[in-house]
């Protein structure tokens, strides 16, 4: 019973607080469907720590440039900027959307439900990708045929124009997650959807405790017996004083020989502060991503921000980075273009970029021992390259050998292997 249930209603005691659990199933059950505890992508996102989740992933596969590149003969790989391919991946892969936006699209598919999938709109003749762009992952049905092959068929339209289209697997770009059959990613958000339930059922517990600032530091209490009228105007003159957010904290000073009673956090609030916090935790361990690039409070345990990003981008982003790469590898390039030595990559580098000072000092050690080149560093730093023929030739490591890239052999002499004379 709340506390405006003992003071304007029957007038009888309150029953002990329900345990923190009961409620939880209670409100948890709002989000269940005949089918079961079914959590849908959207009412995933409801959840902050799965938006927090998806959006950091998210963001760290669109941030970074998404480069084709051909292997040289040097087996040094040089961006592929005259390929069409080139500016689709790049810069903008239809005529709608950035690639940084597209590539945000096909995060969030790909994260939530295991599946993004890219139609890859081709030239009839040349067969070359003209434009990409993501489907919704629910309209698409994937289907392995008796040799192993996928089809899809996409649903088009809705309700009563409902139309569906057979897109050949040559056009359609499928990036799969982590695959239980090979074909087909597994749903995040149906793998976790105890966890992300249970968080949007402690957002509404909060949200319903909290409800127009009515939690107030104290209540008055009286001994008489309040008849319907005046119960009326004490919650009148109560909600003037203590309803809304502007009010919140404030104290009641009513007649009628009132006492103040002040109230604490209850032990069911206190649970649902523990709770929050490690819902937080579970949804962390869902989609792999530290705690601290959520905000956690008190989530850190690195000391510097390098450590931190660079630990983020091993564990977290790297997997995706791969698993993307090598799909479009797959997806994209002919084989012809495959045998030319075009591959693509998204640069990892743009994530870590430290100051001129540390870049300068990267730069320079890769100079002296001779694994980086003049145009490399430009390449880097976005700079036009050089003509100087020397700007893509390695420089020997003259500081440990001397302007003659090579050590100078010992001076031998007639008496070697003799004692010196002590004279």
């Amino acid at each position: 019973m709340s506390i405006f249930s003992y003071l304007f209603g029957d007038g009888t005691e309150a029953k002990s607080a329900r345990p923190f659990q009961e409620v939880i199933q209670e409100i948890a059950a709002d989000q269940s469907s005949s089918e079961g505890f079914e959590t849908l992508n959207d009412d995933a996102l409801e959840a902050t720590a799965v938006l927090a989740a998806v959006r950091v992933i998210a963001n760290g596969i669109a941030q970074v440039p998404f480069k084709l590149l051909k292997k040289q003969k040097n087996d040094r790989g040089e961006e592929a900027a005259s390929h069409p391919l080139a500016a689709l991946l790049r810069h903008s892969p239809n005529d709608w959307q950035t690639s940084y936006e597209l590539r945000e699209q096909m995060a969030f598919h790909l994260i939530l439900t295991g599946n993004a999938f890219c139609f890859l709109n081709r030239h009839n003749r040349t067969k070359e990708i003209l434009e990409i762009y993501a489907f919704e992952p629910g309209s698409v049905t994937v289907t392995q045929n008796a040799d192993y092959s996928l089809s899809y068929r996409v649903q088009t339209g809705k309700r009563k124009t409902i139309d569906f289209i057979d897109v050949p697997a040559e056009n359609m770009w499928h990036i799969k997650g982590p695959s239980w059959n090979g074909w087909m990613g597994l749903n995040a958000t149906k793998l976790a959807r105890q966890a992300i339930g249970l968080s949007l059922a402690s957002e509404k517990f909060g949200a319903n405790l909290f409800k127009n600032g009515a939690r107030p530091g104290g209540i008055l209490s009286t001994e008489a017996v309040l008849t319907p009228e005046q119960r009326q105007q004490l919650k009148e003159a109560w909600n003037e004083q203590q309803a809304g957010s502007k009010n919140a904290h404030k104290t009641a000073v009513l007649g009628g020989g009132m006492k103040f009673q002040p109230i604490s956090s209850t032990a069911n609030e206190a649970q649902w502060t523990e709770s929050r916090k490690f819902q937080i935790q579970e949804i962390c361990r869902a989609f792999g991503v530290q705690p601290v690039m959520l905000m956690a409070d008190g989530a850190t345990s690195y000391n510097s921000v390098e450590q931190l990003l660079l630990a983020h981008l091993t564990h977290t982003l790297m997997p995706w980075f791969e698993r993307i790469e090598q799909s479009a590898y797959k997806a994209l390039l002919s084989k012809e273009e495959k045998q030319q030595g075009y591959y693509i990559k998204l640069d990892s580098r743009a994530l870590l970029e430290s100051s001129t000072a540390d870049r300068l000092a990267y730069y320079n050690q890769g100079r002296t021992q001779g694994w980086l080149t003049i145009n490399e560093v430009r390449a880097l730093e976005d700079l036009p390259r050089s003509d100087d023929p020397l700007a893509d030739k390695l420089t020997p490591a003259a500081n440990l050998f001397g302007q003659t890239a090579t050590p100078t052999p010992p001076t031998t002499t007639e008496n070697q292997g003799e004692e010196p004379n002590a004279n």
